[in-house]
């Protein structure tokens, strides 16, 4: 015992301390130790390191591992005698080299992130921490591939949640102005009819009222694309979501192939109209993304639509180069894109389908390789038949329309002037930029028929302005229509559903507002 004590003394000399059942250490027991031998010692090591959590590679100066407790994912079979570099993707390899070198220099551990070869399918990242031991080093490999994954869908996540913030606030923003753009050039329009004017002045104004009216429905289109973050659902022609779709994608598509639609009339389906779009956004991309730009004649994408079996089925197909049975099997795995590194995340498909089952749905692919694909999306019909179109009133008709007295709330100066030049020469109009100011007029006793308020204003906003006039005049509450530009805080857009109150979307068409207040005057809520 006396030679295993000052073995004991040495080691805590050096400021080594060996405890437990180890095949160099004493029971604690105090019997006689188990024989063994120094076979014995390097088996037990070996299974140690062979069972540590992460592989351990034994890598000298040069490169080259000497020892690896085990094979890494997606690398061969038997690493001992390659070099560690050339397990790693080309890109990655002049920068490991440089951190494992200045590591055995100075002795000073080091860790680096890559990523492997890519010999598989799959892409694997490792976290390699570097040891150093004499003039060899000692590499413990994580695999990262999984946090990667994790952080890459989070990122996607955040970024199209950031995507439709600010799609929403851009809308927003364009709204007002776009609003006072539209209402005053089809004034200028009809200015210009009833003075005995016309030709190429009248074309002009009109041409502009017309480019202004595809702004609208871009605007009207981000703005659905922006809410996908919403689970509301309700009843949606999956047509319109359609048109909305193509005009988005229309930039994709134009220089790709002819855009060919055969939309048969179809029932609505009950979904997020936001997430739907989502989908056929999605769709319809890949589509045009299979097409080579420059080949627009000979190539085609078909979006066709159809009732069959109590479902309404959409159909998205293209002239594209298709898919082999092989990359078939993939397409719906997370992560998985034929697309070069930084252009796709692989989140697109997998996310459509889960939208698509999430309302009940089905998402079917077929594809062959020089001949295209088609994606189906199938979606149950909703039990509610399509609400036939009201009526509109004849207003015209009316011999002798009242006169009525409306306020306009609208911070912006604009709209509240393309407002009051749309309705003044049918009724009286009371302008006010401030919520306060139009609270202090009916607080004095001043009455309209019809008070149009818009919903987002600094200070005091519409939703506030409704809530207030509740409390001392609460007949006048069912007076308001609300003018809205989008970007609604969520609150905001759940007082809207709450609510009997009428909202016009911004930029409004200046005839419909014009038979929307002419309807209240003449027959005011109950």
């Amino acid at each position: 015992m006396a030679g295993g004590s000052r073995q004991r003394q040495a080691d805590a000399a050096d400021g080594v301390t060996l405890e437990g059942d180890l095949p160099f250490s004493e029971p604690r027991s105090g019997k006689a130790p188990k024989p063994h031998s120094l076979l014995d010692d390097q088996a037990r090591l070996r299974a140690l390191v062979t069972h540590a959590p992460d592989p351990i590679l034994e890598v000298d100066a040069a490169g080259i591992v000497l020892f690896a407790s085990r094979s890494l994912p997606g690398a061969p079979a038997s690493l001992e005698g390659r070099s560690f570099f050339e397990l790693l993707a080309p890109q990655f390899r002049g920068s490991a080299r440089t951190v494992f070198e200045a590591a055995i220099r100075s002795g000073e551990a080091a860790t680096i992130e890559v990523m492997a070869n890519g010999g598989t399918e799959d892409v694997n990242w490792y976290s390699c921490r570097i040891g150093v031991l004499d003039d060899h080093a000692v590499v413990t490999v994580r695999d990262t591939t999984g946090r990667r994954q994790t952080d890459a869908q989070l990122f996607a996540t955040d970024r199209l949640a950031s995507v439709g913030t600010l799609a929403a606030g851009v809308a927003h923003e364009i709204n007002n102005p776009l609003a006072a753009v539209i209402a005053n050039l089809e004034l200028a329009a009809a200015d210009i009819v009833s003075s005995g004017g016309g030709g190429e002045l009248l074309e002009e104004v009109r041409d502009a009222r017309e480019a202004a009216e595809r702004v609208r429905l871009i605007v009207r289109d981000l703005r659905l694309f922006s809410r996908a973050e919403e689970t509301r659902r309700r009843l949606v022609d999956v047509r319109e979501v359609l048109d909305s779709t193509l005009r988005m994608a229309w930039h994709e598509i134009r220089h790709r192939a002819r855009l060919v639609k055969a939309f048969d009339d179809v029932p609505n389906v009950e979904a997020n109209e936001a997430r739907l779009g989502q989908v056929f956004l999605n769709l319809v991309l890949n589509a045009a993304h299979a097409i080579p730009e420059g080949r627009a004649e000979t190539n085609q994408i078909r979006v066709a639509t159809r009732h069959e079996d109590g479902r309404v089925v959409i159909e998205i197909a293209d002239t594209g180069g298709g898919m082999s049975t092989e990359l078939l099997q993939h397409i719906f795995t997370p992560f998985f894109s034929t697309r070069p590194a930084g252009i796709g995340t692989g989140l697109g498909l997998p996310i459509c389908r889960r939208l698509v089952e999430d309302i009940g749905g089905e998402l079917r692919v077929a594809s062959r390789p020089g001949k295209g694909s088609t994606f189906t999306v199938l979606v149950p019909a909703a039990e509610q038949p399509n609400e036939p179109p009201s009526p509109s009133r004849p207003f015209a008709s009316s011999p002798d329309p009242r006169r009525g007295r409306i306020l306009v709330i609208d911070d912006d100066p604009m709209v509240a002037a393309a407002v009051r030049r749309t309705l003044s020469q049918d009724h009286d109009i009371v302008t006010s930029n401030r919520t306060e100011q139009a609270l202090e007029l009916l607080r004095r006793g001043e009455r309209f028929d019809v008070i149009l308020c818009d919903v987002m204003m600094p200070n005091m906003t519409g939703v506030d302005f409704w809530h207030e006039l509740e409390r001392f005049a609460p007949e006048d509450t069912r007076r308001v229509v609300f003018l809205t530009g989008g970007a609604f805080a969520p609150q905001a857009r759940q007082f809207l559903e709450s609510v009997p109150n009428l909202h016009i979307d911004k930029p409004f068409v200046p005839e419909q507002l014009r038979a929307l207040v002419r309807e209240r005057v003449e027959n005011p809520p109950k």
